[in-house]
């Protein structure tokens, strides 16, 4: 074969890995893309249906948790490469009184002393009962996701018991009126190239189904 159309079609193979994806949707409340070096983690809990059309392939999810967890590519599996890398992606659902709402869509978040202390205890509390000593907080900041307000903060962590490399933290907590969501999703510091693109993803793909 010649050189040039193998080395042509090796990109287009690698481009073409490289940018597979997944829609998930959960229990029909929240929907999100995600690459695939990543999986929905096993339970016992989850219900799932996918389904294939063409080169994309949607995931319908049903679970009797308040939550998903996604993870490094493999480990359901118990692949042994699986383990030399480290990401989740955890999405936690919560439904919020009528008579109590939330920020919906157009609202903006103010960061106030009051909400970055609110952050800083949470944050530390996190840390000390998984034992993963906080080291920075970096940043706390309201952004938009699809038209939802979000408060969004990140910090950097040690490992379990400070055994394991450092590890960031960010944390999306997006909000719709009367729901909201908290997507924590976290990667081993000297991984970050690895697990950027997720991280545009969950910028570009989530959304409630329900829109107030």
């Amino acid at each position: 074969m010649d050189k040039r159309i193998l080395t042509f079609f090796i990109s287009v193979c690698c481009f073409w890995v490289s940018n597979a994806q997944t829609q998930y949707s959960c229990n029909n409340l929240y929907t999100i893309k995600l690459p695939s070096n990543l999986e929905l983690q096993s339970s016992e809990l989850n219900t799932v249906k996918r389904i294939v059309q063409g080169k994309s392939t949607q995931t319908k999810i049903r679970t009797l948790s308040n939550g998903i967890i996604f993870q490094q590519k493999g480990l359901n599996a118990d692949e042994k490469s699986a383990y030399s890398k480290y990401c989740r992606v955890i999405i936690e659902y919560f439904k919020e009184g009528r008579n109590d709402p939330v920020y919906g869509r157009g609202d903006q978040i103010y960061v106030d002393k009051e909400i970055i202390d609110i952050v800083h205890e949470s944050v530390k509390e996190t840390c000390d009962a998984s034992k993963t000593p906080l080291m920075k907080l970096f940043t706390i900041q309201p952004l938009t996701i699809n038209g939802f307000p979000v408060l969004y903060y990140s910090y950097r962590r040690k490992g379990w018991e400070g055994k394991n490399p450092p590890v960031i933290v960010n944390v999306y907590m997006i909000y719709n009126r009367y729901e909201k969501v908290k997507l924590t999703f976290s990667y081993r510091e000297a991984e970050r190239e690895i697990w950027k693109e997720a991280h545009e993803y969950i910028m570009k793909s989530f959304s409630f189904t329900k829109k107030y």
